[in-house]
């Protein structure tokens, strides 16, 4: 009997120290897998596209979250180089909020934005590439500390490092399209690209904000002659517009599900379990939506889900 224990003691010390032991390799896989990143090709056909628009290279940078990869992200840099995209379109979350916070709780308003990864990427890429960028959840919580919680009445010019990172990146050429559209022209035929704020979502989805708003005619008239995209980077946005006349949606913001088993993601920012709109190309009504599961991380390391770039081919049907 004594032996009988003997032999189970030291056998379940066995299992332990395998357990513990790939447990270590399981973590250092991940963490060195997440240090590196794939390019995930996609293409997107549309029956209203127009021609002129057809293998038209759209580049998605999402979730950022200040990760870099290479010394001042030169591996980003020279993939999206050798990718050569007609357009990037920026998706949100190019820092983490917390960032900004400081030992007494408190956020810095002094904060060296151009020390930002997510700033120094964009300026480089914005010397070669024409960029559009609709921020997501972590720009707008920074945006609603320092400049206040209606979106309509916040001033880019009180001096505060997130409306120094947006002047600065704007100085740059680079368009932000939250709450408002820009227009994309190629060989005399164009398209409508739109943004909107993450929080202005949420309280459109909650009733907060009713359909004769104000604040919704940027929304209320989308020209449905038009082929329009938007930047949403909550991917429930294509849900909640899909009555709103955009052919495509661009989003992020779920990392894929963070953790990502049989092919579908555990687990959302938010802590809610499967996200239904985790990864890749869904149909929602007339609208096309793309999600990418990003670049970076912030409490919760990915787990079998690699980062990633995103390159969207726009194609004429048929072709």
């Amino acid at each position: 009997m004594r032996n009988f224990k003997k032999h189970i003691g030291v056998f379940s010390i066995i299992i332990l120290v395998f357990i513990v032991a790939y447990t270590a390799y399981f973590i250092n896989k991940n963490n060195i897998a997440n240090q590196s990143f794939i390019v995930n090709k996609q293409n997107i056909s549309f029956s209203n596209l127009p021609s002129n628009f057809n293998d038209y290279k759209i580049l998605e940078i999402a979730d950022l979250h200040s990760m870099k990869f290479g010394e001042n992200n030169e591996k980003l840099i020279s993939e999206i180089d050798k990718l050569s995209p007609d357009i990037i379109f920026v998706t949100g979350d190019m820092f983490s909020a917390y960032q900004f916070k400081k030992d007494d709780g408190t956020y810095n308003r002094d904060y060296n934005e151009e020390s930002l990864p997510g700033f120094q990427l964009l300026k480089n890429l914005s010397q070669k590439h024409e960029i559009i960028y609709s921020t997501g959840n972590h720009e707008e919580g920074i945006d609603k500390i320092f400049n206040g919680e209606d979106w309509s009445l916040r001033d880019r010019n009180i001096d505060n490092a997130y409306n120094r990172y947006i002047n600065k990146l704007t100085d740059l050429g680079i368009k932000f399209v939250d709450n408002n559209y820009t227009t994309i022209s190629k060989n005399g035929q164009s398209i409508n690209v739109y943004g909107i704020y993450y929080c202005f979502l949420d309280k459109y989805a909650s009733g907060q904000i009713s359909d004769d708003s104000p604040d919704l005619y940027f929304l209320n008239n989308v020209d449905d002659t038009k082929f329009n995209i938007l930047l949403s980077h909550n991917p429930t946005g294509a849900q909640i517009l899909q009555d709103k006349n955009f052919d495509l949606v661009l989003s992020g913001h779920v990392h894929g599900g963070i953790i990502r088993l049989f092919n579908k993601g555990l687990l959302d920012p938010a802590r809610k379990l499967f996200p239904k709109y985790d990864k890749g190309l869904y149909q929602i009504g007339n609208t096309k939506l793309f999600v990418s599961v990003g670049l970076g991380n912030t409490k919760f390391m990915r787990i079998n889900n690699t980062p990633e770039l995103n390159l969207i081919t726009l194609k004429t049907e048929n072709t």
